[in-house]
């Protein structure tokens, strides 16, 4: 029975793949903050703790025939706390994985990652991906799914409650989108194929944010006021908010990470992957429709 461990195991897209991964026949360890608060509901996957950078239970790489690192800080306030975790904690996995004799490392970054990102995130996922030289990396669009914490489940949450909705920069920032369940797939292609390098995963065409968000609304029979919002005053205002120290629900962060998205040409990566993945409106018609 093949082996494969999963780094950041109880997040949205890190349960999705232990799950995957358990139905396809394979031995699963799920790496976690916190194993003993979350039983999968899938049995035979094992839970192991993995704290980064500090703690990784090495028992869990040991015999793996792949390891997918998807542990990454995306919210924090702290930004060395979470360079601390993202780039000494990916090293980190990557070595004792090496040192495991682990035959494949699979990296999850983001279309955020490009030469052009100014967000922390974008940036370190760009970073990241240097380390995996040999390895798999996949670029993944917004990723659609049921039930989850993860950016969609948040763009979700605000426009199910809030009566305004700001388009920041008029919502122009083209989307682009995956199904989870086709994120998974992508990983298992990767394997099955014995590919190496960067690929980006997510459907062909896109959309502008705009349009994205009322479709979301549309699906919740929501109406809320959709308002334009200049980027430069925005990010202003906001970086002012955080220098007093105050809370408030997006962040600059978040700002830059709008203010840089771009869309890819993705057939030629689908293509070497055998992959078709959903379009946008397929993906939110499962994630957001009655079972």
């Amino acid at each position: 029975m093949p082996v494969i461990a999963v780094t950041g195991a109880t997040g949205f897209i890190g349960r999705h793949l232990c799950q995957h991964f358990r139905g396809l026949g394979w031995e699963v360890r799920a790496l976690a903050r916190n194993p003993g608060e979350y039983p999968f509901d899938v049995p035979g996957i094992r839970l192991h703790r993995c704290d980064l950078p500090d703690v990784i239970d090495r028992a869990a790489l040991e015999g793996a025939s792949a390891v997918v690192h998807c542990a990454y800080m995306t919210r924090f306030t702290n930004r060395a706390a979470a360079e601390r975790v993202n780039e000494l904690g990916t090293r980190r996995v990557i070595g004792i994985a090496r040192a495991a004799r682990v035959d494949r490392l699979v990296f999850l970054s983001s279309q955020s990652a490009h030469t052009g990102a100014e967000s922390y995130y974008g940036l370190s996922k760009l970073a990241l991906e240097s380390l995996f030289d040999g390895e798999v990396v996949l670029r993944a669009g917004l990723v659609i799914g049921r039930a989850g914490s993860g950016l969609f489940h948040r763009m979700c949450a605000t426009v199910r409650t809030a009566r305004v909705v700001p388009l920041f920069d008029g919502g122009r920032q083209p989307i682009q989108t995956v199904h989870v369940s086709d994120l998974c797939h992508a990983v298992e292609q990767c394997l099955a194929k014995g590919l190496t390098g960067l690929y980006s995963v997510a459907e062909p065409g896109w959309q502008p944010m705009r349009q994205f968000l009322q479709e979301i609304a549309r699906r919740m029979s929501r109406r809320p006021l959709f308002v334009p919002v200049p980027m430069a005053p925005a990010l202003l205002a906001l970086r002012a908010i955080e220098r007093a120290g105050l809370a408030f629900p997006v962040s600059s962060e978040n700002l830059l990470g709008l203010k840089c998205l771009r869309a890819t040409d993705t057939a030629r990566d689908l293509a070497m992957l055998g992959l078709k993945v959903r379009s946008a409106g397929d993906s939110l018609d499962e994630a957001l429709g009655e079972r």
